[in-house]
């Protein structure tokens, strides 16, 4: 039997995919042309996570839950998704997907002066990201398991352009290897000071659960952004600017929020996909 090199699957997976990316017709696949992934075929992975947290397949597993609060960002960034830059190709992903007019609209709303490509990047962030790590907490929480949720909102100006709190730049942050010029990118050159703080406390948490069974706030007793505790990753001078922008300037701590409402980092577009009514892309 003839046996194809890795490189070779390599290549013929690359130009599959640049077909669906030079294909708007081509559907989901079009705007992130991913064509592996997860299979629930009922032997390996018996049922979509969500379905089975929910109805307590997680048992007495403890689990610590974090996503980034601008993941598909950084998709966009090394450009393996989609360019949308116009109202029609907009509408066009949103009905690919089958995204309610309304859900499009309240992005579009929470980001007034965004390009039309910013309001795609936030809505594939909780499409295929922050929704999703969201839903699942609160299954396993719903279900009587105890879970802890946390999103990292950590960014940087830098010359070129802002680097935003998108997928994977939690991990040198949890893991204490800031250092690594391999993960300059993800966090925007070398760390600062506040970076290692940061640093420091995130991988004290990390620690702490894996030891302890306690990251150092309390585990999720509700739905997320209908008042449960979350834990915002940002740095100390980030959080010194939010307390400065509530009402009365006082400092919420240690980055531990219970919120009253969702617009901020701690529930970002909570509110908005609650309300939707969508279900969310399955394996």
């Amino acid at each position: 039997m003839y046996k194809r090199q890795p490189e070779a699957l390599v290549a013929a997976t690359d130009r599959v995919c640049e077909r669906y990316a030079q294909d708007p017709g081509s559907g989901q696949r079009h705007y992130d042309p991913a064509i592996y992934g997860p299979v629930a075929d009922g032997v390996l992975l018996t049922a979509d996570p969500l379905e089975a947290l929910a109805a307590g397949a997680g048992g007495a597993v403890e689990l610590l839950v974090c996503h980034t609060t601008e993941e598909y960002w950084l998709l966009g960034a090394v450009g393996s998704s989609a360019k949308i830059t116009s109202e029609e190709q907009l509408a066009a992903f949103a009905a690919d997907f089958g995204l309610p007019a309304s859900l499009v609209e309240g992005h579009r709303g929470r980001l007034p002066d965004a390009p039309h490509l910013d309001v795609y990047l936030s809505l594939c962030s909780g499409l295929l990201f922050a929704e999703y790590s969201t839903r699942l907490a609160e299954a396993h929480a719903l279900a009587g398991g105890r879970v802890f949720l946390a999103r990292f909102d950590r960014r940087r100006d830098r010359a070129g352009g802002r680097v935003r709190a998108w997928h994977c730049a939690d991990i040198p942050f949890a893991f204490g290897n800031l250092h690594e010029e391999s993960v300059h990118f993800l966090v925007g050159g070398p760390p600062g000071a506040a970076d290692q703080e940061l640093s420091r406390r995130m991988a004290r948490a990390w620690a702490e659960f894996a030891t302890h069974g306690e990251p150092g706030w309390a585990p999720l007793d509700g739905p997320a952004g209908n008042g449960a505790t979350v834990r915002v990753w940002r740095t100390e001078p980030e959080e010194e600017a939010d307390a400065a922008r509530q009402p009365g300037g006082a400092r919420r701590a240690d980055g531990v929020r219970r919120a009253e409402g969702d617009r901020g980092a701690e529930h970002g577009f909570r509110d908005l996909w609650r309300t939707a009514g969508l279900p969310l892309l399955a394996p």
